[in-house]
Protein backbone atom coordinates (compact mmCIF):
# COMPACT_ATOMS: atom_id res chain seq x y z
CA UNK A 1 0.00 0.00 0.00
CA UNK A 2 2.95 2.38 0.51
CA UNK A 3 4.19 4.67 3.21
CA UNK A 4 1.45 7.30 2.99
CA UNK A 5 -1.66 5.19 2.47
CA UNK A 6 -2.65 4.51 6.08
CA UNK A 7 -3.50 7.30 8.50
CA UNK A 8 -2.03 5.29 11.40
CA UNK A 9 1.36 4.87 9.69
CA UNK A 10 4.19 6.66 11.50
CA UNK A 11 5.50 9.87 10.00
CA UNK A 12 8.79 9.72 8.10
CA UNK A 13 11.88 11.20 9.73
CA UNK A 14 11.70 14.35 7.58
CA UNK A 15 10.20 15.69 4.37
CA UNK A 16 11.27 17.11 1.05
CA UNK A 17 8.99 20.01 0.05
CA UNK A 18 8.96 20.79 -3.66
CA UNK A 19 7.38 23.70 -5.52
CA UNK A 20 7.41 23.38 -9.30
CA UNK A 21 6.44 26.78 -10.73
CA UNK A 22 3.88 26.88 -7.91
CA UNK A 23 2.21 30.07 -6.78
CA UNK A 24 -0.99 31.42 -5.32
CA UNK A 25 -3.21 34.30 -6.38
CA UNK A 26 -5.97 35.28 -3.94
CA UNK A 27 -9.61 35.73 -4.93
CA UNK A 28 -9.25 39.52 -5.04
CA UNK A 29 -6.45 39.24 -7.58
CA UNK A 30 -3.59 39.81 -5.12
CA UNK A 31 -0.55 37.73 -5.97
CA UNK A 32 0.58 36.11 -2.74
CA UNK A 33 3.40 34.19 -4.37
CA UNK A 34 4.37 34.23 -8.04
CA UNK A 35 5.39 31.03 -9.85
CA UNK A 36 8.20 29.58 -7.76
CA UNK A 37 10.47 26.57 -8.18
CA UNK A 38 12.01 25.51 -4.91
CA UNK A 39 13.06 22.41 -2.95
CA UNK A 40 13.37 22.41 0.85
CA UNK A 41 14.89 19.40 2.57
CA UNK A 42 17.06 20.99 5.28
CA UNK A 43 16.47 20.41 8.98
CA UNK A 44 16.00 24.13 9.73
CA UNK A 45 14.87 26.62 7.08
CA UNK A 46 13.97 30.24 7.81
CA UNK A 47 11.79 32.46 5.61
CA UNK A 48 12.20 36.21 6.07
CA UNK A 49 10.87 39.33 4.37
CA UNK A 50 8.87 42.49 4.88
CA UNK A 51 5.15 42.37 5.66
CA UNK A 52 3.23 41.35 2.55
CA UNK A 53 6.28 39.81 0.89
CA UNK A 54 4.69 36.36 0.53
CA UNK A 55 6.03 34.52 3.57
CA UNK A 56 2.66 33.27 4.83
CA UNK A 57 1.57 32.32 1.31
CA UNK A 58 4.71 30.24 0.82
CA UNK A 59 4.19 28.45 4.14
CA UNK A 60 0.54 27.82 3.30
CA UNK A 61 1.57 26.15 0.04
CA UNK A 62 4.17 24.05 1.86
CA UNK A 63 1.80 22.77 4.54
CA UNK A 64 -1.22 22.28 2.28
CA UNK A 65 -3.51 24.92 3.77
CA UNK A 66 -3.38 26.96 0.54
CA UNK A 67 -3.98 25.48 -2.89
CA UNK A 68 -1.56 26.36 -5.66
CA UNK A 69 -3.33 28.39 -8.36
CA UNK A 70 -0.47 27.61 -10.73
CA UNK A 71 2.18 24.92 -10.83
CA UNK A 72 2.47 21.99 -8.45
CA UNK A 73 3.39 21.34 -4.81
CA UNK A 74 4.66 17.98 -3.54
CA UNK A 75 5.70 16.55 -0.17
CA UNK A 76 7.77 13.37 -0.02
CA UNK A 77 9.51 11.32 2.64
CA UNK A 78 13.20 12.20 2.63
CA UNK A 79 14.13 8.52 2.90
CA UNK A 80 11.98 7.44 -0.02
CA UNK A 81 8.33 6.46 -0.43
CA UNK A 82 5.37 7.98 -2.14
CA UNK A 83 4.92 11.64 -2.92
CA UNK A 84 1.94 13.55 -1.56
CA UNK A 85 0.08 16.20 -3.53
CA UNK A 86 -2.03 18.68 -1.50
CA UNK A 87 -4.40 19.06 -4.45
CA UNK A 88 -5.26 15.34 -4.33
CA UNK A 89 -8.13 14.71 -1.93
CA UNK A 90 -6.91 11.33 -0.69
CA UNK A 91 -3.56 12.87 0.33
CA UNK A 92 -5.00 15.71 2.42
CA UNK A 93 -5.58 13.70 5.62
CA UNK A 94 -2.12 12.22 5.48
CA UNK A 95 -0.57 15.67 5.06
CA UNK A 96 -2.59 16.87 8.05
CA UNK A 97 -1.15 14.01 10.11
CA UNK A 98 2.52 14.42 9.15
CA UNK A 99 2.82 18.23 9.04
CA UNK A 100 2.48 20.23 12.24
CA UNK A 101 1.19 23.75 11.62
CA UNK A 102 1.83 26.78 13.82
CA UNK A 103 0.16 30.08 12.98
CA UNK A 104 0.64 33.67 14.14
CA UNK A 105 -2.78 33.47 15.81
CA UNK A 106 -0.97 31.20 18.32
CA UNK A 107 -3.70 28.60 19.00
CA UNK A 108 -6.69 27.38 16.98
CA UNK A 109 -10.05 28.94 17.91
CA UNK A 110 -11.34 25.41 18.55
CA UNK A 111 -9.10 25.25 21.63
CA UNK A 112 -11.30 27.85 23.33
CA UNK A 113 -14.25 25.46 23.19
CA UNK A 114 -12.38 22.84 25.22
CA UNK A 115 -12.51 22.77 29.02
CA UNK A 116 -8.72 22.91 29.24
CA UNK A 117 -5.64 22.81 27.03
CA UNK A 118 -4.98 19.11 27.59
CA UNK A 119 -8.45 18.21 26.34
CA UNK A 120 -8.02 20.55 23.37
CA UNK A 121 -4.86 18.77 22.21
CA UNK A 122 -6.39 15.38 22.98
CA UNK A 123 -9.36 16.16 20.71
CA UNK A 124 -6.99 17.01 17.86
CA UNK A 125 -5.15 13.70 18.22
CA UNK A 126 -8.40 11.77 18.54
CA UNK A 127 -9.54 13.15 15.17
CA UNK A 128 -6.33 11.75 13.68
CA UNK A 129 -7.18 8.30 15.02
CA UNK A 130 -4.43 8.15 17.67
CA UNK A 131 -5.31 5.55 20.39
CA UNK A 132 -6.07 6.95 23.84
CA UNK A 133 -3.00 5.59 25.64
CA UNK A 134 -0.72 6.97 22.94
CA UNK A 135 -2.53 10.33 22.99
CA UNK A 136 -1.91 10.73 26.70
CA UNK A 137 1.73 9.69 26.35
CA UNK A 138 2.32 12.22 23.57
CA UNK A 139 0.59 15.03 25.43
CA UNK A 140 2.58 14.29 28.57
CA UNK A 141 5.86 14.32 26.68
CA UNK A 142 5.33 17.55 24.74
CA UNK A 143 3.79 19.37 27.70
CA UNK A 144 6.85 18.48 29.79
CA UNK A 145 9.20 19.69 27.05
CA UNK A 146 7.33 22.98 26.61
CA UNK A 147 6.83 23.72 30.32
CA UNK A 148 3.06 23.26 30.11
CA UNK A 149 2.51 20.42 32.60
CA UNK A 150 1.24 22.71 35.36
CA UNK A 151 -1.05 24.44 32.84
CA UNK A 152 -2.61 21.26 31.44
CA UNK A 153 -5.92 21.73 33.27
CA UNK A 154 -6.20 25.45 32.60
CA UNK A 155 -8.35 27.04 29.93
CA UNK A 156 -6.38 28.49 27.03
CA UNK A 157 -7.51 32.02 27.88
CA UNK A 158 -5.83 31.70 31.30
CA UNK A 159 -2.40 31.34 29.72
CA UNK A 160 -0.09 34.29 29.16
CA UNK A 161 1.15 35.07 25.64
CA UNK A 162 4.40 33.13 25.98
CA UNK A 163 2.61 29.97 27.11
CA UNK A 164 0.03 30.30 24.34
CA UNK A 165 2.90 30.38 21.86
CA UNK A 166 4.39 27.30 23.53
CA UNK A 167 1.00 25.56 23.48
CA UNK A 168 0.59 26.19 19.74
CA UNK A 169 3.94 24.53 19.06
CA UNK A 170 3.31 21.70 21.53
CA UNK A 171 -0.06 20.95 19.92
CA UNK A 172 1.57 20.74 16.50
CA UNK A 173 4.29 18.43 17.77
CA UNK A 174 1.87 16.20 19.68
CA UNK A 175 0.81 14.91 16.27
CA UNK A 176 4.33 13.39 15.99
CA UNK A 177 4.75 15.01 12.57
CA UNK A 178 7.64 14.68 10.17
CA UNK A 179 7.98 18.47 10.00
CA UNK A 180 6.63 21.65 11.55
CA UNK A 181 5.71 24.65 9.40
CA UNK A 182 5.55 27.69 11.67
CA UNK A 183 4.45 31.21 10.75
CA UNK A 184 6.23 33.65 13.09
CA UNK A 185 6.30 31.33 16.13
CA UNK A 186 7.72 34.08 18.39
CA UNK A 187 5.58 36.97 17.10
CA UNK A 188 4.70 39.60 19.70
CA UNK A 189 7.00 38.30 22.42
CA UNK A 190 9.76 40.27 24.11
CA UNK A 191 13.38 39.22 23.76
CA UNK A 192 13.31 36.87 26.76
CA UNK A 193 10.05 35.21 25.76
CA UNK A 194 11.19 34.84 22.15
CA UNK A 195 14.38 33.14 23.27
CA UNK A 196 12.50 30.69 25.50
CA UNK A 197 10.01 29.77 22.78
CA UNK A 198 12.72 29.43 20.10
CA UNK A 199 14.89 27.31 22.39
CA UNK A 200 11.98 24.96 23.12
CA UNK A 201 11.05 24.70 19.43
CA UNK A 202 14.52 24.08 18.06
CA UNK A 203 15.57 21.69 20.83
CA UNK A 204 12.73 19.36 19.81
CA UNK A 205 13.97 16.85 17.24
CA UNK A 206 11.84 17.80 14.25
CA UNK A 207 12.39 19.43 10.89
CA UNK A 208 11.20 23.06 10.98
CA UNK A 209 10.37 25.55 8.24
CA UNK A 210 9.50 28.90 9.80
CA UNK A 211 8.85 32.52 8.95
CA UNK A 212 10.21 35.33 11.09
CA UNK A 213 11.28 38.97 11.08
CA UNK A 214 13.95 38.24 13.70
CA UNK A 215 17.24 38.17 11.81
CA UNK A 216 19.23 37.79 15.03
CA UNK A 217 17.30 34.64 15.92
CA UNK A 218 18.05 32.86 12.66
CA UNK A 219 21.79 33.48 13.09
CA UNK A 220 22.11 32.11 16.62
CA UNK A 221 24.37 29.03 16.37
CA UNK A 222 22.45 27.06 19.02
CA UNK A 223 19.36 27.04 16.78
CA UNK A 224 21.32 25.52 13.88
CA UNK A 225 19.34 27.16 11.09
CA UNK A 226 20.74 25.71 7.87
CA UNK A 227 19.21 27.94 5.23
CA UNK A 228 17.26 31.17 4.87
CA UNK A 229 15.05 32.44 2.06
CA UNK A 230 14.36 36.14 1.49
CA UNK A 231 11.00 37.03 -0.07
CA UNK A 232 10.02 40.33 -1.62
CA UNK A 233 6.88 41.19 -3.59
CA UNK A 234 5.80 37.57 -3.88
CA UNK A 235 9.17 36.25 -5.06
CA UNK A 236 12.15 34.48 -3.54
CA UNK A 237 14.88 37.05 -4.15
CA UNK A 238 17.72 35.42 -2.20
CA UNK A 239 18.53 31.94 -0.92
CA UNK A 240 21.58 31.37 1.25
CA UNK A 241 22.97 31.01 4.74
CA UNK A 242 21.21 32.83 7.59
CA UNK A 243 24.00 35.43 7.81
CA UNK A 244 24.01 36.09 4.06
CA UNK A 245 20.23 36.33 3.88
CA UNK A 246 20.01 38.58 6.94
CA UNK A 247 22.51 40.97 5.33
CA UNK A 248 20.43 41.06 2.12
CA UNK A 249 17.30 41.70 4.16
CA UNK A 250 18.93 44.64 5.92
CA UNK A 251 19.94 46.05 2.52
CA UNK A 252 16.35 45.67 1.33
CA UNK A 253 14.98 47.46 4.39
CA UNK A 254 17.46 50.31 3.93
CA UNK A 255 16.59 50.63 0.25
CA UNK A 256 12.86 50.72 0.96
CA UNK A 257 13.39 53.35 3.68
CA UNK A 258 15.41 55.53 1.31
CA UNK A 259 12.81 55.17 -1.41
CA UNK A 260 10.03 56.16 0.98
CA UNK A 261 12.03 59.18 2.18
CA UNK A 262 12.71 60.27 -1.41
CA UNK A 263 9.02 59.92 -2.27
CA UNK A 264 8.13 62.25 0.61
CA UNK A 265 10.44 64.82 -0.91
Amino acid sequence: MGLFRHRAAPAPASLVFTLDQAGHTYDDGTIGLGPTTLTIAERRTAVIGLNGSGKSTLLGLLDGTLAATCGRVALAAADGGETLDPSVKRDVKRIDAIVGRVRREEVPNSFRRAANVSEAVDATLKRLGVPEAERQARIGAVFAHFDLTTSARRHVDELDSEHRHLLAIAAALAKAPAAVVADEPTKGLDEVGSARVARALFSYDRQVVFATHDTALIQRPEYAVDRALLLDSGRVVFDGTPAETAARYEELVRRRFEQARAARG
